[in-house]
């Protein structure tokens, strides 16, 4: 049974997504099907074997691996990777940590779990500690490397990757011993744009229909309706960017966030060797 070479561990909002579409089209990575396993922080119940599973179908690549950031911050997972893989190596990536929060907001109102009246960030804040707890980026990082030596763990800044995308992909290549010549298909692509729904009615309508078209083997003539401008229609009619139906978060909340996050900031310049007052 393949075993994984590495593992993305987050941060979650942090060009995750990015950095497994740059994998995935790589001739020498076999990634699992599914982006997001979480075993390690949700499903490590299911046992090591199930976890294996994701990696079945890698044939002759060199580097076997998935991207979970669930895990970055999670107290337990670093233990439980280090027991399986002690040399595996982690990718981590950080940004902002309030444009970060910001960002997770975005994602938690376009998948329902922030839904109603008041959508706003500091109503999110309230509703989920983990939008400051995941942007506690020295503490999780100091958890990893007291496990995993520090030559094992790639730290990319999200700020960079949008600078130089081409540049970020090729340390990702080269950290995996990867030929860092490859250019994919997906190196200028937006990953996960946030949106909401106008009309919730109308998307529990479209993914009952989806629903009734896969159960029926129909999956050709929804993917037919696709090609032929039907879900660019349907995206225009009914959905519109998060960051236009969200209010904007109101300035005392930014000064309460940098404070919050000063410390850790500071910490995390330390490990990095690297100054991050844009982050200030």
């Amino acid at each position: 049974m393949p075993k994984p070479t590495f593992i993305g561990i987050g941060a979650q909002k942090c060009a995750s997504t990015w950095i497994y579409d740059i994998l995935k089209d790589h001739p020498d990575v076999a990634l699992s099907e599914l982006k997001e396993v979480d075993f390690f922080s949700y499903k490590y119940d299911h046992g090591q074997q199930s976890y294996e599973n994701n990696f079945s179908e890698a044939g002759t690549q060199s580097v076997i691996g998935e991207i979970s950031p669930s895990y970055f911050h999670e107290p337990a997972v670093p233990a439980r990777v280090y027991r399986h893989y002690p040399d595996i190596k982690l990718i981590v990536s950080l940004r902002d940590p309030i444009k970060r929060a910001v960002s997770n907001h975005m994602h938690e109102v376009r998948i329902g779990h922030l839904s109603g009246e008041d959508i706003s960030f500091e109503n999110g804040l309230a509703n989920n500690p983990t939008y400051i707890e995941q942007g506690l980026y020295a503490t999780h990082l100091e958890r990893w490397m007291s496990v995993f030596p520090r030559e094992n763990i790639l730290i990319l800044l999200f700020e960079d990757v949008i600078a130089n995308r081409e540049a970020a992909a090729k340390k990702i290549y080269q950290f995996l011993a990867l030929d860092d010549q490859h250019r994919s298909v997906a190196l200028d692509t937006r990953s996960n744009p946030s949106y909401v729904n106008r009309y919730k009615g109308l998307e529990k309508l479209r993914k009952g229909l989806r629903k009734t078209v896969k159960s029926l083997g129909l999956d050709f003539l929804w993917r037919y309706l696709a090609k032929m401008g039907l879900s660019k229609l349907y995206s225009g009619v009914n959905k519109v960017s998060a960051a236009k139906a969200v209010p904007p978060p109101k300035e005392a909340t930014i000064q309460n966030l940098a404070v919050e996050f000063d410390t850790e900031i500071t910490q995390l310049e330390s490990i990095l060797s690297r100054e991050l007052s844009m982050w200030r």
